[in-house]
Parts: C-alpha cells; structure tokens; sequence
C-alpha cells in the first residue's frame, strides 16, 4: 500500500468512525415525536399522542410511547411488557424517556396488581366505565351511572366539555391498592383521608366498603370528574388550588344547583384561620392536598379555595369562571387568569374575599370535623352504648339518660325508653339534644313505634346528616308513617354514603319507581342486617 493509500484509507476510516459516533448521538438524543407524545399526554389528548407515537422511530423509545399510552387506555399488563422490554434494552437515551419509562412501568405494575381479578362494567349510554377490585363493589354501579347520567349534562353545561370518550373509574377495595395505582404513599392516603384521585386520564377511588363508617362517595365521584372536566377544559394546565375549589364548588351539582354551606366547625376553622393569617397557602396545596400533614388542614385547603370559586360566581357568573379557564387554558398563571376574571388585580381579590367570607364564617361553631376512617378488618363498627350524656349536666336529664342506657344494655327497652323520656321532660336542652334523640329514636324503632321514632330521629339527622346508619333509620321510620317522600330524601343519604347497609335496600325496593329497580333492590335486601 503506497503512502497516499495509506492516507486516503486513514481519512476514511476517520470518516467512518465520525459518522457512527454522529449516529450514536443522534440516537441517544430524544425523538422529537416522542416529546410530542409527551406534550399530548399532559394534555390528555391520546388522539395526538398516538399519532405522533407512530411517527417515532422503530425503537425503545416507541416501545416507551406506546407503553405510556397503554397505561393511559388502562391496558396494564400490554403497557408493562413494552416498558419492561424497553428498559432491558438498555438502549434508552439517558433523562426523560428512560425517567418516563420508569416512573410509568412502575405505576402499570400497581395498576396489574392491585386490579387482578377486576369485574368491569359500563353504563348503558356508554359514557362510563367502571373497573372494580372486588366483585362486592359492583352493587354500587347502577348509582353511580345515574349519579354520572345527571352530572355529565349539569356539568357539561357549567364547564363547557362533554368528554367524547368512555369516562374510567377504578374502585378499589384496600388504601393500600389506591397508593399502588397512583404512586401515594400509603401515610399520605391514610393521613388526610384521601379516598379519590384524577390522573392519566382515569379516576381513582375507594370503595365506601372499606370505611369504618362509609363517605360521601357519589359526591366524591362527581367531585373528581369536576377534576376530569377541569382537566380537559384547560389542558391540564390548571393548578392543584384552582383544580380543587372548582371541584369542591361543584361536587354537588349533580344533585343541587348550589353547593350546601360549610359545616359549623369548618366555618369556625376558617374564620379563625382568617383572622390569625393561619389559612394553608395556595403554594401548600402544591403538589397534592392528600400531601398536607393532617385532615384538618386539608379540609381547611378545601374550605378556602371553594369560597373563593363561589365569590367569582357570585359576582361575575358564568362568564367569569369561563374567562378564569380560558385565560389558564392558553397558559396565562391562574392567579394572573383570576384577576382578569375578577376585574382587578389578585390581592385586591383575596382582599375583598377575607372580607366577606369572614364576616359569613362569624358564627361557626367549633366542634369536631368529620374524619375518614378506614376500616382495620371487614366487621361493622360497634354500636355505642355507654353513657355519652355528660353534656347534659349533673341534673335529672342526666340521671334518667344514665338510668337509660344501664337498662338499655340490660335488653330492658321498654323501661329504658320511659327513663329517656323522663330526661327530656327534665330539661328543655334534653328535648332537643341529637344525642339522646338519637339514642331514644333507634329504641322507639326497634320497639315498632315508628311513629314516635321519626321526630326524634329528624332531630339527630339535622346534626348529622351524613351519617348514613343515621340517616338509614331515618328513613325507615319515615316509610313506616307514610312520609314517602322524607323517605327518599333520608335514604337517599346513606345511600350517598354507604350503600352496603342491607336493610337500607329493604326499604328502597318498598320506594322503587319501577319493576326493574324494584328487583336490584330486593336483590340486595337482608332483612334485619
């Protein structure tokens, strides 16, 4: 080989050599439609997401794509074979596309697992999907169906969105489950009572099965598919303080047209957190309320950011909440898009709000919150006999509730409810006192006197209203005196809280408008349960 072949066989080895590592470069850098994907995802648009995903290079990158995109449609075990295939490969660009692939193989195992052996059904009109853990759940489906039904046209109308495609909802029947498929941890989830979450394009919620004493759950459904709208409506731009009062504000919707007032105690909470500059920050609420260190702040995060939705409604409408989200849907700052709405800037606006809301919180009463609790095995909470009277004093009314309930234990009921009788008629506070309403109502109703029940029991209802055992018993002694129409109203409530009463069926199949509703309820019906 002569000196010049040397050379010009050098340069192209040189050549060759420079051209594999640009190639190698090139392919450990993202692929643009991959990013696309990415940006589509965020936004919820799988349309886009899998038209750009097809437009990726035949490679780990597409696998990871196509893998993302499987987890969004639910399709967990499709999603972790591509993912764990692409991660094997290790051929992913180093940062996000290999970040990405971990983070979602990690959420799709979750999702495996905690829904093995799920039953899923879907409304008759199509537009609801739901996924259950545990075949027990699935007597909850045709409430939340009607439930989705009016909140789909309620909400629509409000939000200005009606999702084109099947909406999921997975019910999960452990905390434990819910942290696998979201990526909380379990402290959080069990800290703040967390019970549902909105993420990759699905629902996620627990069954009130598994709560000591139910929860709201259709008015959590709705409340999280507020979220979904919000969402959608805004391209996922919308931060955790705005995504939170618009659904708090509208969790109702579906069954109101305005959202019921704040209890007693978290108008007491708010107004003090008013008045001694104690309210949680909007920035606090960042990345996720359920991340707040206890319920009471949370519920406090909530109270705050509702109020301020439902000022902007009541003095801009409509039209104001629909600027608000569109100013945030073209990427303006949500409290930028706020101010707009408002008509001034946003400290002017959280002035006049402190304002107002705390003169209407002025007479909160402090008291317990209601906390969630899960339950520590599948039996029912323990009915509660002890003396639970000391608020009473240490008069008469006191002595007889306490000579009450020592004859109640004793299964001598028609002796204990003439002593709680006696109680009432010994103070004018003992009349109307929920507790021993209560007490004396479910005795009443267990003695077959309905009729002396439903009073008493309206009176303990009014303090709890979303106690479902409560509200149950309530319902009962309604039907039992012919007020069919109470009836509907009080069953209706446990049933928003805790449909796995039995006997609450008994009664609604009594009430069923038709001969279809009346057979699912009978189905369900056990008798003195």
């Amino acid at each position: 080989m002569t000196l010049r072949t040397r050379i010009v066989h050098v340069a192209l080895l040189s050549l060759l050599c420079l051209s594999t590592t640009v190639r190698s470069a090139r392919a450990d850098d993202p692929d643009p439609h991959f990013e696309n994907v990415q940006s589509a995802l965020a936004a919820w648009d799988l349309d886009t997401a899998k038209r750009e995903a097809t437009a990726v290079a035949e490679s780990p990158q597409r696998d990871v794509a196509n893998g993302v995109i499987a987890v969004y449609e639910g399709r967990y075990a499709e999603a972790e074979s591509l993912l764990a295939g692409a991660l094997a490969g290790g051929a992913l660009p180093r940062g996000g596309p290999t970040d990405e692939a971990r983070h979602y193989l990690t959420l799709a195992r979750g999702s495996t697992k905690a829904l093995a052996d799920a039953i899923t059904l879907t409304s008759d009109d199509g537009t609801v999907v739901a996924v259950f853990a545990s075949e027990k759940d699935t007597l909850i489906a045709p409430y939340l169906f009607d439930a989705m039904t009016t909140a789909r046209k309620a909400l629509g109308d409000d939000l200005g969105v009606w999702p084109s495609h099947a909406v999921r909802f997975e019910f999960l029947d452990d905390p434990l489950k819910l942290a696998m498929v979201t990526l909380l941890s379990a402290d959080n989830i069990r800290t703040t009572g967390t019970v549902g979450v909105t993420k990759y394009r699905r629902i996620m919620m627990v069954s009130p099965r598994i709560m000591l004493f139910g929860y709201g759950w259709l008015d959590t459904a709705v409340h999280e598919y507020v979220h979904y709208l919000v969402t959608l409506r805004t391209k996922n731009n919308a931060p955790v303080w705005l995504q939170e009062g618009l659904a708090k504000l509208l969790e109702t919707r579906w069954r109101r047209e305005q959202p019921e007032s704040l209890s007693g105690p978290m108008a007491y909470r708010l107004h003090k957190a008013i008045v001694e500059d104690e309210l949680v920050t909007l920035e606090a609420m960042y990345p996720s309320v359920a991340m707040l260190p206890s319920q009471e702040l949370a519920a406090l995060a909530y109270a705050e950011v509702q109020t301020m939705l439902e000022l902007l409604r009541e003095r801009r409408g409509a039209p104001g909440l629909a600027l608000l989200l569109d100013r945030v849907a073209a990427g303006d700052d949500a409290k930028d898009a706020l101010a707009t709405a408002w008509g001034d800037d946003f400290a002017a606006f959280m002035h006049e709000w402190k304002r107002v809301t705390r003169k209407r919180t002025a007479r909160g009463e402090d008291g317990p919150l209601a906390k969630r609790e899960f339950k520590e095995d599948d039996g029912p909470p323990p009915e509660a006999l002890g003396d639970i009277f000391s608020h009473l004093g240490g008069g008469k009314a006191r002595q007889h509730a306490r000579l009450g309930t020592l004859l109640q234990q004793r299964d001598h009921d028609a002796a204990a409810s003439m002593q709680y009788e006696k109680a009432r008629a010994a103070d004018a506070r003992a009349r109307k006192d929920p507790l021993l309403s209560r007490r004396l109502g479910h005795l009443y109703s267990t003695l077959g006197a309905f009729d002396r029940a439903a009073p008493l029991l309206d009176i303990a209802a009014a303090a709890e209203p979303d106690d479902a055992n409560l509200a149950a018993a309530q319902g009962r002694a309604k039907l039992r005196t012919g007020d069919h129409d109470g009836a509907r109203e009080a069953l209706g409530r446990a049933l928003r809280v805790n449909p796995f009463i039995p006997s609450l069926h008994c009664d609604l199949a009594q009430l069923a408008p038709d001969e279809a509703s009346r057979l699912r309820e009978t189905a369900h019906c056990k008798p003195g349960h």
